[in-house]
This record gives structure tokens, C-alpha cells and sequence, in this order.
């Protein structure tokens, strides 16, 4: 008996809400289960990195130059006596917020402009549509560098320079999601019954298109993570001391040949792992929101 209306409850949680139903199908598949494993590994050893480790990541430890990974020191230690194991956890935790913050000013920047086209149309959707198609023409790393040049450099300005990039990315997405969604029963019910277009989208429309944004979110923090570390490895984005994967990397060429293997195989383990869960996730968001692969 309580097995059923625990089962009848996880129904209901699951069919009252579109984001529901595709968070269960999420947390329901192996690679989902993998992608959020890694991703709550990786994020709690970047935001508690300074209580992991008894050194901050600038302090330089008198005699320890240059050593292997060791019970003191996991991941070795570099040419300035600092402790690689928290550089690399704070570098993770500095390429996350970059990232984060990229996906969210080209998501909602993008999303907003995608929405407004789709849904009013006309001279509207023109020229935002061309806007789009503009900025879309140019590579994203290449607008990331001419941003840049006019921003300066800076952990702030990398994560602006890259989520620009995103901008027509999610716009296109979203305004193709709206005209879908536009026309259906509920969206015009909605609009019989007196609903400002804001409430139309937000309330009614925006639920339904929000599953594919949601895996070229998760697509795109790749993207934005291999952004940050080329930026930061070209030397456009933190300045040292402070670490970030690209800084790492960049300081790891200089010992390529010289036997500190440690340098360059941490951080490199660190983005690997990233990107694996991210691209799971992602594919994982695309099995949950895809209807004819549904089986449950």
C-alpha cells in the first residue's frame, strides 16, 4: 500500500511540470547519474579548496621546490614552491564561475532576444534575426579576442567576451522553440483570456521550449570551459598568481621535457573530467527531452 502511494506521488511530481518529468528521466539514466557525480565531486572541491588544503594557492613552502605528488602535497609542487593541488581546485573553481557566468549572459541575453523575434514577429523578428545572423558569421573564440581588445583582459571580461559569443546561439534556439509553441491550444487560450504577451511566454510558453535550452546550456559550459582555458592559455584573461586551468597549463609547457609530469597531467585530469560530465549531462538532457526515445 505505501509502495503505491509512494509510486503514485513520484507520478504526480513527475507529470506536474515538463522540468520535472525530464529532471526524473535525467536522474534515471547512467550517464546522467555519472555527469551529476563528477559535476558535485568537482564543484564542492572547487568551492571548499581552501579548507581542503592547508596552503593558499599563492604561499610559496620554503623547501619543496619542484617535488612529485606526495601525501603533503597530492598533486606536487611547482617551480615557485606552491602546492599544485589547491592551484588546480581553485583554477576549477575560477574556470566554473567564468563558464557559469558565460552561459548565463549568452542564455538569457540570447533567449530574451529569441523570445521577442518569435513572438511578435514582423520588423521585430527582422532585425533581430539579422543582428543574430551577423554575429553568428564570426567564430566565437575570434569575437571573444575582439571583445577583449576593447574590454581589456580580466576574469569578468573573459566570461562577458565568451557569453556574447553565445548570444545568437540560444536566440535562434529560443525563437525556434516559440514558433513552435506559439500556435498551440493552451498558448492561444491563454491569449483569449486577456494575457499580456509576457505572461503568455513566461507562464505558458517558456516551460515547454525550456528542455532543448537546457541541453545547449549544458553543450555550450563545455564550450565555454574549453573558451576560458585557450583565453587564460594565451595569456587574455587572469594574471598570475592566480591560477586558472589555462594559467596551469600555460606555466606546464616550460617543464614539459624536464620529468614534472605532475604539471601538465593534473590540470589536464581536471578539464577532462569537466568536459566528460558536461557532455554526458548533456546527453543525457537530450534521451530525457527526446519523445520518441521514451519508454517510461
Amino acid at each position: 500500500m505505501s509502495q503505491d502511494l509512494s509510486q503514485g506521488r513520484i507520478y504526480e511530481w513527475r507529470h506536474s511540470s515538463q522540468i520535472f518529468d525530464v529532471a526524473y528521466r535525467v536522474l534515471a539514466e547512467k550517464r546522467g547519474q555519472l555527469a551529476l557525480f563528477i559535476l558535485l565531486i568537482l564543484i564542492l572541491g572547487a568551492i571548499f579548496s581552501t579548507l581542503i588544503s592547508p596552503y593558499h594557492y599563492s604561499e610559496q613552502i620554503r623547501g619543496v621546490r619542484l617535488i612529485p605528488p606526495s601525501w603533503d602535497h597530492p598533486f606536487g609542487t611547482d617551480d615557485l614552491n606552491r602546492d599544485m593541488f589547491v592551484r588546480t581546485l581553485y583554477g576549477l573553481r575560477i574556470s566554473l564561475a567564468v563558464s557559469f557566468g558565460a552561459v548565463s549572459v549568452g542564455a538569457i541575453t540570447g533567449v530574451t532576444l529569441g523570445y521577442t523575434a518569435g513572438y511578435f514577429g514582423g520588423w521585430v523578428e527582422m532585425i533581430i534575426m539579422r543582428i543574430l545572423d551577423t554575429m553568428l558569421a564570426f567564430p566565437g573564440i575570434l569575437t571573444a579576442i575582439a571583445v577583449l581588445a576593447i574590454l581589456g583582459t580580466g576574469l569578468m571580461e573573459v566570461s562577458l567576451a565568451i557569453g556574447i559569443g553565445a548570444i545568437p546561439v540560444f536566440g535562434r534556439l529560443a525563437r525556434g522553440q516559440l514558433l513552435q509553441e506559439k500556435n498551440r491550444d493552451y498558448a492561444l487560450a491563454a491569449e483569449s483570456l486577456g494575457a499580456k504577451p509576457v505572461r503568455i511566454v513566461l507562464r505558458h510558453i517558456a516551460i515547454n521550449t525550456l528542455p532543448p535550452l537546457l541541453v545547449q546550456a549544458a553543450l555550450f559550459m563545455s564550450a565555454a570551459v574549453i573558451a576560458e582555458a585557450s583565453l587564460n592559455f594565451l595569456g587574455m584573461g587572469a594574471s598570475p598568481p592566480i591560477p586558472t586551468i589555462g594559467i596551469l597549463l600555460s606555466e606546464a609547457r616550460r617543464w614539459l621535457t624536464s620529468g614534472a609530469w605532475w604539471f601538465i597531467l593534473f590540470p589536464t585530469l581536471m578539464l577532462s573530467f569537466l568536459l566528460i560530465a558536461l557532455n554526458f549531462l548533456a546527453d543525457a538532457l537530450l534521451e530525457a527531452t527526446n519523445p520518441y526515445g521514451r519508454n517510461k
